[in-house]
């Protein structure tokens, strides 16, 4: 079986040796808070985009303090040219890394992840956790010596919010795997001003029924 094709996680083996293997990666370090880094419009501008930690305080500032253990995802809106080769590499050349173009992470910020938030796993909508046309691979090698999961391919990351899901990574536990398939899912309250709109009209209806029914016995006791 493949086990980097299509949606699919990097173990930290896949990159560093001795680190886990694919059926040897806690079960914990599969879920998490959802982090979503949105940088689609910076990506329409440069195609080699990497996020940066400026991203990340931009997020924070935002949401607040990103929450410990986190999934965090890059949302390029790479995905949409899915199933197109060359829009997926920027490149008519689909075996000449060279001269790919695709947004990914910068190093600086998996390292910020790592050592101020204690990632669980970072992600990414494109081909790989590096930008197209690293050749060393720095962002690879930091999540594989540090045990961090990477998950690329990524879709659908439109439908779910930048806060407040919890992301899922169950990947196939493929003995000694450097890798494998995996259905990424995210559950979040999709409609929470509705629910609490809900939530307040329904106890505002309570209570005028209750007033309405009290006022009805108060008349009758008095005779009118």
């Amino acid at each position: 079986m493949p086990e980097h094709m299509g949606t699919h996680i990097d173990a930290p083996v896949h990159t560093v040796q001795g680190m886990w293997k694919t059926d040897q990666i806690p079960i914990e370090k599969l879920y998490g808070p959802g982090v979503i880094i949105n940088v689609k419009e910076k990506v329409k501008s440069n195609p080699d985009y990497r996020v940066t930690v400026e991203d990340l305080m931009m997020w924070e500032k935002k949401f607040g303090e990103m929450p410990r253990h986190a999934i965090a995802i890059m949302n390029s809106g790479w995905s949409d040219k899915y199933p197109n080769k060359t829009q997926i590499y920027g490149s008519t050349q689909h075996t000449n890394i060279s001269l790919f173009h695709f947004p990914s992470w910068h190093v600086d910020a998996v390292t910020w992840l790592i050592n101020k938030r204690q990632i669980n796993a970072v992600g990414v909508d494109t081909p790989s956790t590096d930008f197209g046309q690293a050749s060393s691979y720095p962002c690879h090698l930091t999540l594989g010596k540090n045990n961090v999961v990477g998950i690329e391919y990524v879709a659908n990351l439109d439908k779910v919010p930048e806060n407040g899901s919890t992301i899922y990574v169950p990947v196939l536990k493929l003995f000694d795997g450097s890798g494998g398939p995996v259905r990424v899912f995210a559950t979040f309250d999709d409609e929470p001003n509705i629910t609490n709109a809900a939530a307040i009209l329904t106890s505002l209806t309570s209570y005028f029924c209750f007033v309405i029914f009290f006022s009805m016995i108060l008349l009758r006791e008095i005779g009118l």
